[in-house]
């Protein structure tokens, strides 16, 4: 199984995927397809390729043009908004960024938890704030743990996959941009947990208003996450962009 997992990462976008995430969905596709004959050149090449286009809906959408080299020269000379492009996710954001910063000025957060995070630190750390920044592509924490030294900013990296993770740190604002729905037939549950276990006074939730194809969605309001935070009694506002909706939620509990 290591040599699979290996095979399946030397594509480029897929290298900085953690070997427990390529393992575990290598496994659950042998099993649901009940494949008995692993060894055969012919199931591999039909797993490889299969387990690779699954992997695509982790990172692929959402991946870098840039080698890690580039984009490190970018933050150094402070080319923020070339490096912003360079990132599929982000370059999309790029509109809604003031949205974003108006909502960290009425919440005034001291720590932030950023849960497949991607390179938005880049765009929403700063001085003042300890950030808390988790992903599954370890590409993009090297970035991002660049950017954080260069500007002396209180942040650290974790390389892990949310989904399996259960300990996190208490914060103030909990973000996950555009994450839940690419956890497939686990995301209810997974989101469920999340919100109950994470220690954080808001969250800022958001999920794509267009297809990957570039389509307005025709229902973008997530009633099945909505009925979540009606059932944990979470209070919530909705603020909705080109390419994104934002649940901003509030931990009455704490």
């Amino acid at each position: 199984m290591d040599n699979l997992v290996k095979k399946i990462k030397e594509k480029f976008e897929l290298r900085g995927l953690p070997d427990t995430l390529v393992l575990s969905l290598l496994e659950d596709y042998i099993n649901k397809n009940k494949i008995k004959d692993i060894h055969s050149e012919k199931s591999k090449k039909i797993v490889i390729k299969e387990v690779r286009e699954e992997l695509r809906k982790y990172t692929g959408q959402y991946a870098s043009k840039s080698n890690i080299k580039n984009r490190k020269t970018l933050i150094i000379n402070n080319n923020i908004e070339e490096l912003l492009k360079n990132h599929s996710s982000t370059r999309e954001r790029i509109e809604d960024y003031p949205l974003i910063r108006d909502v960290l000025k009425r919440i005034n957060p001291k720590s932030i938890l950023d849960l497949g995070c991607g390179i938005n630190p880049i765009v929403i750390a700063e001085k003042g704030i300890k950030y808390h920044a988790y992903d599954i592509n370890h590409n993009d924490l090297i970035v991002v743990e660049q950017f954080f030294k260069i500007n002396n900013i209180n942040g650290d990296i974790h390389h892990k996959d949310i989904r399996e993770e259960t300990t996190f740190p208490k914060v103030d604002l909990c973000i996950i941009f555009k994450v839940l729905d690419i956890l497939g037939d686990r995301r209810i549950g997974i989101s469920r947990d999340l919100l109950k276990n994470i220690d954080s006074r808001y969250f800022l939730i958001s999920f794509a208003t267009r297809t990957l194809t570039g389509k307005p969605m025709n229902s973008p309001y997530r009633r099945w996450f909505e009925n979540i935070l009606k059932t944990l009694k979470y209070k919530y506002e909705v603020k909705r962009t080109k390419q994104e909706l934002f649940y901003l939620i509030k931990n009455d509990k704490l």
